[in-house]
């Protein structure tokens, strides 16, 4: 004789809970899959502007020189607001005036006839022909006289300008007569010379190759690992032909004095060409020591052909 399971049963009971609870288990599963973070996107830390290995700057360093004139920039007041202008009063259109007519101008009586005519009504070329004559030798005595006077305004001016030698035996000759120095005191921002225009003048160090004018990272280390990929960049030459999607996970010892070694793939990208540019790129590779108490250690990291913020 078989029994049946009914569904009050406690059998039936158990089953059901078990399939409840494994529907809810796989909901928070696909939950917390769905909200994980990606493992493969790295931290961003931005690294101060300005040449040099300073990973821990907080701020990029000011360019100048050290020691320069430091001077402070006052803040621009508030702008004032202006009172709005009143309207102008609207005048009426002026009444169109009518023209008055003018009566014609009464014509000149003939006068005597001029001295370039003779009696007859003939023009007398004879004294036309010497006043183009006498107007034309004046013309050219009122050029050449200006172009002397032009010449000899320039060569007033020449003689107003010393050489170069001249100037310098003047200044020394003036010097040694007031007991002076001819160097001019020089005036110049304090920072450093391989600094940046914004920086600040409190960064004597130098910075850490970056664009960033101000970090508020804390974590030194991360900035250390932060300059090591972005050198890595640098030194990285993409093979041509080859797929922006490629990525390959790299092992690399970071050793105390900064050098790297046993650097491998443990992750291929699918290619070598691809894979070997990387561990080529890690080669050339130059960093600093590491952070103070802190050991050497190997880390592992994946290498894009092309970094997410360039796409």
């Amino acid at each position: 004789m078989t029994s049946t399971m009914t569904s009050t049963s406690p059998g039936a009971f158990l089953l059901s809970a078990l399939l409840h609870a494994a529907a809810v288990g796989l909901a928070l599963l696909f939950g917390y899959t769905l909200s994980r973070p990606d493992q493969d996107s790295p931290k961003i830390i931005e690294l101060v502007a300005g040449e040099g290995d300073n990973y821990g700057a907080r701020e990029a360093p000011a360019l100048g020189t050290e020691g320069g004139v430091r001077l402070k920039v006052p803040d621009l007041p508030a702008p004032k607001s202006l009172p709005e202008p009143e309207p102008a009063p609207v005048t009426p259109a002026p009444t169109p005036v009518k023209p008055v007519p003018v009566p014609p101008a009464p014509t000149p009586a003939p006068t005597a006839q001029s001295s370039a005519t003779t009696g007859d009504g003939v023009p007398n070329f004879k004294k036309k022909i010497q006043w183009e004559i006498v107007r034309g030798d004046a013309k050219a005595k009122l050029q050449l006289r200006r172009e002397r006077e032009a010449e000899a305004k320039r060569l007033a001016e020449e003689k107003k300008w010393l050489t170069k030698e001249e100037f310098d035996r003047a200044q020394k000759s003036r010097v040694a007569t007031k007991g002076g120095s001819t160097k001019a005191p020089q005036i110049d921002a304090e920072g450093i010379a391989k600094g940046v225009v914004g920086g600040s003048p409190d960064n004597k160090t130098g910075g850490a190759g970056g664009k960033a004018l101000r970090n508020d990272n804390d974590d030194v280390l991360a900035g250390y690992y932060a300059m090591f990929k972005q050198r890595l960049r640098t030194e990285f030459e993409p093979p041509p032909g080859l797929s922006d999607s490629l990525k390959a996970t790299v092992e690399v010892r970071s050793n105390l004095d900064g050098s790297l070694s046993n650097a491998k793939i443990v992750r291929t990208s699918g290619s070598r060409e691809f894979d070997r540019a990387v561990i080529e790129a890690i080669g050339r590779v130059r960093m600093p020591s590491r952070p103070e108490k802190r050991a050497a250690e190997t880390i592992e990291f994946v290498f894009t052909m092309r970094e997410r913020d360039e796409r």
